[in-house]
């Protein structure tokens, strides 16, 4: 789904509003102790944008409204979430029906769910992300929605007043060549241009999944405190092939995930091989085609060489060409500060998770039919 500048104006407001009710030069994150001023906050709460597009944009259109105007009514109160404080409320309030608001929670006190109504919450990832995550905030048998946000560099251009980056503006902004560049062969030094404004759309949402939260936690990787977390970094195909063959099959260092039947999880002897303490750091599953066909060329610390003796593999989605050679990088989340546990999966194998999707689409059509 295609993210329009309007998406984003109407997200901002928002925003704005965050930064303007907080005193102080800077904001907390609710988990973490990064402290960001307006850029940051702007970019760490960019992210909400996904819940309105995502349920009045795309899942709307695959529901049955029974000739009845609906509309998803997203979380726009501004509080702080805590189980101590006001509680943490699901990411979608409720349905408006015919103009009448069908509320999924109320507020007494604290955020308390309404009864039979779903309780979603939406879990917001970049697209450059390579794992989705799940800390337990009382999220158990909640709807969990998977989403993948890709938003162009340049977001926020949309929202800037084009008239005042005047001609004029640019003019007196431009150097003296003369005076300043003797020699530049290379083209090292580039001239200030006029900013574009022409482009209006931002970005891009897609979902990875429809799960619930229980689900979640048990299908992926359990990182307990100060566990830190490893995970496939990127995977590319060799200009040139290396000559190093260490005889390995990489089938004699997986076992099928107990988590996930049609995913792997690497075993102690993998752990053993690329020197990994596993009392410290855990691999996330991953998945593949053709395992007992893919051979480990060489190996280090932090990637190996496989190619594939057959046809029809692939890793974690990635295809791989018979008798091609591929670099597998992987890399360290370190939590070592970290004391909470949290769950982990490579986001490419999300797509395995158990669908809720149609069980969430009949729950909403029953709430519709019946009001």
């Amino acid at each position: 789904m295609i993210i329009k500048k309007e998406d984003l104006v109407k997200r901002s407001q928002f925003i704005l509003n965050i930064i303007q009710s907080h005193d102080g030069a800077t904001m907390h994150g609710a988990l973490t102790s990064k402290s960001d001023s307006m850029g940051g906050i702007f970019d760490r709460f960019i992210n909400t944008i996904s819940e309105d597009i995502f349920f009045n944009k795309m899942l709307i259109n695959e529901i049955n409204n029974y000739g009845k105007t609906i509309s998803f009514i997203i979380d726009n109160y501004l509080y702080k979430p805590s189980k101590n404080g006001a509680g943490i409320a699901p990411d979608v309030f409720g349905i408006k029906i015919n103009n009448n608001d069908i509320p999924f929670v109320k507020f007494n006190e604290k955020w308390i769910p309404v009864e039979n109504m779903p309780q979603v919450e939406v879990k917001t990832f970049k697209a450059k992300d390579q794992m989705v995550s799940l800390r337990n905030q009382d999220y158990d048998g909640q709807t969990l929605v998977l989403l993948d946000l890709q938003l162009r560099i340049d977001y926020l251009v949309p929202l800037l007043d084009s008239s005042l980056f005047t001609p004029e503006l640019l003019e007196s902004l431009k150097m003296n060549d003369e005076a300043f560049i003797e020699n530049d062969s290379k083209n090292r030094i580039s001239k200030i241009k006029a900013v574009d404004f022409s482009e209006t759309d931002i970005g891009n949402l897609e979902l990875i999944a429809v799960t619930n939260a229980s689900d979640f936690m048990s299908q992926a990787t359990e990182c307990g405190g100060r566990i830190s977390v490893r995970r496939m970094k990127d995977i590319v195909e060799r200009t040139k092939k290396t000559n190093i063959r260490k005889n390995l099959m990489l089938s004699s260092y997986a076992n099928q995930s107990p988590r996930i039947n049609s995913l792997y999880e690497f075993n102690n002897a993998w752990y053993q091989l690329t020197n990994i303490d596993s009392s410290r750091v855990k691999y996330v599953d991953f998945s593949c085609d053709g395992l007992e066909h893919i051979e480990i060329l060489d190996y280090c610390n932090a990637s190996i060489t496989i190619t594939a003796n057959a046809e029809g593999c692939s890793f974690n989605k990635k295809p791989l060409e018979k008798g091609k050679q591929y670099m597998l990088h992987f890399d360290t989340l370190e939590r070592t500060d970290n004391n909470g546990t949290e769950y982990f999966m490579q986001k490419q194998c999300a797509s395995h998770l158990r669908s809720l999707k149609n069980e969430l689409i009949k729950q909403i059509e029953q709430i519709i039919k019946s009001n």
